[in-house]
């Protein structure tokens, strides 16, 4: 079998990233995908992009605004699962390819709709370019940068964040196709993808509990005991550690020589203040210690005290990693301009449905002549049984043995889209409970059972729940799940029918497998630091996005595969999404040569304004502007809104191949007219004129959107009480499904809340609950009154 999704066939008409990444997915694990194209390719034909996010396609042309384009259209369409489309708000509908209609023709066609901001509310008709999102909605604030003033963001992570989802809501909705027997609307957007997220570090609650300071002297961490920023070391190259395993804290600060002023604390480290002291040292002397070793002596020392560190690199030179190296994810394909390239492949391991390695991306038009071939595979046809589903994953039940963030962020995924999700937690709590924002992210909507794993009677509660689960989810280290009884060989013996997904940092097996992993340390080691730092600059702190994030979405993603997997075949595996793996993927737009150069689809300038002349900042007399003009009929509006007609007459710039070629005179032109214009009179020139811009905001926006009625309205923001953190808003709904939708279930359970509950379920007589709930399920003390 060519992946899990052998078979799946999906029509994709969209445009940008987002789309483009997600349908690269389902390609890369055996989709059909047809790329339908405007007659000569779209504007990005032949770019770096493309030859990354159209790999696996198939390229139609047909120009939809004919009858004869449509009429194409629709013969694919007719032998489709999915059909993905980006056309902007009511275009779809003028095109005679809305839903409404695409429904009542093939009932059993899944239909995608990827927005700038949705299809209602009051941002829906903006411009919808991940640029111009970032700056009205404040990203651009957010993101640190060398200088003041807002940061074009050089790391797509609000493209990465909207595919994501969008790979999720389909795989949703074909799940639950299968059962229901009809497809049904996909609405996902930009603004769906950044709110996706920013549930990592944005909520409210009426005790004013997070982990991060924004405001006062110390921002960031503040006064927390942990430290994961990236330090320069004797011989010039970069490095991150990261202080959040037990004890590594004090460890760390031995071995930088401030060992004798540093307490030593029993217990979470984090859960202890720095004292003056310690925070002078920790956020101002630090930086300068680690100037004392180079970077190979650093690592060296560091990984034999069990303290997680890694080096910060360049995308380009992450092919050269030995886990990288050790798993083969990078592949080779033949390209007319390079010879050969390496990208990011396939970045999921499957036991039993292992993908083939993709094709290059076609040239357009290259399958014109191969549309009869195109039809539903019987293997994905609805099979209803008369009983019907509400959320696409009701009845599936899923158990959650992970610590900190990824693993448990992939399972609230699920969990939101119906699944029963259990997470299984030990006596003292996972160590992420005292960060309420990151547990309240990753945990909301599970039900909870604290036990001693360590014990044969919490060993036998596991298999029970074992013996009755569809999936089992862990993030140990390698070696860890065996000890304890959870280790796949021996839950496949208990239930032959179990999906084992395991996601831990770096593999089950490599140089790097037993090494600890936390964000943002491999983001380091892909180059996400370098990628939002700007062309030769040192890397920052750190980018707005990371690999806790990514990876609780990729395994998001794993699971429901293999669970299609499963259905489809009727066989459960073992599937494996490290979060080295799920950062890679992040970066899959880029690729590089067989030499080690570069190959990048995008470079943010030196100066973080943006990616080209006519996709940046740009300083006004008052503030500034966000501008994104692709093609020459918005660069002619451009020009003409600006009073600039003569650049339209000038050879270097009449194409968008010669405005490329001449991108830093273009700059300096544009630079030089927006200067002469404050913010509020250059935008209302260019919006009048239809040309696609934004006043980047000064500050973050999500405190504000967590309290405007419409996101309510439409479940993007829920309102809650907790028992522990009083009345609370998050992050709601980010996969919008139009007849199965996923729903709120509360937020994060208290530690062993649903502990007698479950074990009645299982099948324990009520004294034997009792004597359970006084042992292996007994609380320590302090944790029993915090709960």
């Amino acid at each position: 079998m060519a992946g899990p999704l052998d078979g799946l066939v999906v029509i994709d008409a969209s445009w940008g990233m987002p789309a483009a990444i997600s349908t690269m997915m389902l390609a890369d694990y055996g989709a059909r995908v047809v790329k339908l194209e405007r007659p000569g390719g779209a504007i990005d034909a032949g770019t770096a992009v493309r030859k990354s996010t159209d790999r696996g396609k198939w390229s139609v042309e047909a120009d939809l605004h004919t009858p004869e384009g449509r009429a194409i259209a629709e013969q694919l369409l007719a032998g489709a699962d999915v059909f993905v489309e980006s056309f902007g708000v009511g275009r779809a509908d003028a095109l005679g390819l809305g839903y409404d209609r695409l429904h009542e023709l093939f009932p059993e066609l899944v239909y995608c709709s990827v927005t700038g901001y949705g299809n209602d509310g009051p941002l829906a008709s903006r411009p919808g370019y991940e640029a111009l999102l970032n700056a009205r909605l404040g990203q651009m604030a957010e993101q640190r940068g060398h200088r003041d003033g807002p940061i074009f963001m050089g790391h797509p992570t609000v493209s990465y964040g909207t595919a994501f989802i969008t790979t999720i809501g389909i795989l949703a909705a074909l799940r639950a196709r299968k059962v229901n027997g009809t497809g049904q609307k996909v609405d996902t957007s930009l603004l769906d993808g950044m709110l996706a997220i920013s549930s990592m570090n944005w909520w409210w609650n009426e005790k004013d509990i997070s982990y991060l300071a924004r405001s006062g002297t110390q921002t960031g961490f503040g006064n927390k005991r942990l430290i994961t920023d990236p330090f320069q070391c004797a011989d010039g190259k970069w490095l991150i550690p990261h202080t959040g395993g037990p004890g590594s804290y004090k460890r760390m600060m031995d071995l930088l020589g401030f060992g004798d002023r540093t307490q030593t604390v029993d217990g979470p480290e984090m859960a202890v203040p720095l004292n003056e002291v310690e925070l002078d040292i920790a956020r101002n002397q630090v930086p300068e210690a680690f100037r004392s070793r180079t970077r190979d002596e650093w690592l060296e020392l560091f990984h034999a005290a069990d303290i997680a560190a890694l080096p910060v690199l360049h995308p380009e030179e992450t092919f050269e990693d030995d886990q990288v190296k050790f798993a083969e994810i990078a592949i080779e394909l033949e390209d007319a301009d390079h010879g050969t390239l390496r990208q990011i492949g396939p970045v999921i391991r499957f036991e039993k449905s292992t993908p083939a390695v993709p094709a290059p991306a076609p040239v357009a038009g290259a399958h014109n002549d191969r549309i009869d071939e195109i039809g539903r595979s019987v293997t994905w046809a609805p099979a209803p049984t008369g009983e019907t589903v509400e959320a696409p994953l009701q009845g599936v039940r899923i158990l959650d043995f992970s610590s900190y963030f990824a693993t448990g962020f992939a399972a609230r995924l699920l969990s939101d889209l119906g699944a029963d999700v259990v997470k299984i937690e030990p006596l003292v709590g996972d160590q992420m409970r005292p960060l309420g924002d990151l547990f309240e992210g990753a945990n909301r909507g599970k039900r909870n059972i604290a036990l001693d794993m360590r014990t044969p009677e919490g060993q036998e509660i596991a298999h029970r729940l074992v013996a009755e689960a569809d999936v089992v989810m862990q993030n140990y280290r390698p070696g860890k799940a065996e000890k304890i009884g959870l280790g796949y060989e021996q839950l496949k013996v208990i239930n032959p029918d179990l999906i084992y997904a395991y996601l831990p940092g770096f593999g089950s097996a490599g140089p790097k497998s037993t090494l600890k992993s936390f964000a943002p340390l491999v983001s380091g080691l892909v180059g996400l630091n370098f990628e939002g730092a700007g062309r030769g600059n040192a890397p920052i702190r750190r980018v707005i996005g990371n690999e806790d994030l990514y990876n609780g979405f990729l395994g998001a993603v794993t699971v429901l595969l293999a669970l299609h997997h499963r259905l489809n075949t009727g066989a459960a595996q073992y599937v494996e999404s490290p979060q080295l793996h799920s950062s890679l993927f992040v970066i899959s737009e880029h690729s590089a040569t067989l030499d080690g150069t570069a190959v990048p689809a995008h470079q943010l300038d030196s100066e973080q304004m943006g990616l080209s002349p006519l996709y940046r900042l740009y300083r006004t007399a008052d503030g500034w502007v966000a501008i994104a003009v692709f093609g020459d009929a918005a660069f002619a509006r451009l020009t003409a809104a600006l009073g600039l007609t003569d650049l339209g007459a000038d050879e270097r710039l009449a194409t968008s191949a010669a405005r490329s070629a001449n991108a830093d005179a273009l700059a300096e032109l544009l630079a030089a007219r927006f200067a002469e214009l404050g913010s509020a009179e250059a935008f209302k020139l260019l919006d009048d004129d239809n040309v696609p811009v934004e006043i980047p905001l000064d500050y973050p926006i999500m405190p504000e959107l967590l309290w405007e009625e419409w996101a309510l309205e439409s479940q993007r923001v829920v309102e809650h009480h907790h028992p522990e953190y009083g009345w609370s808003r998050e992050v709601g709904m980010v996969i919008h499904l139009s007849d199965t939708p996923g729903r709120f279930k509360g937020g994060s359970p208290r530690l062993g809340q649903h502990s007698a509950e479950i074990l009645g379920g299982l099948g324990y007589t009520a004294d034997e609950v009792a004597e359970l709930m006084a042992t292996v399920c007994k609380l320590p003390t302090v944790a029993a009154k915090e709960s």
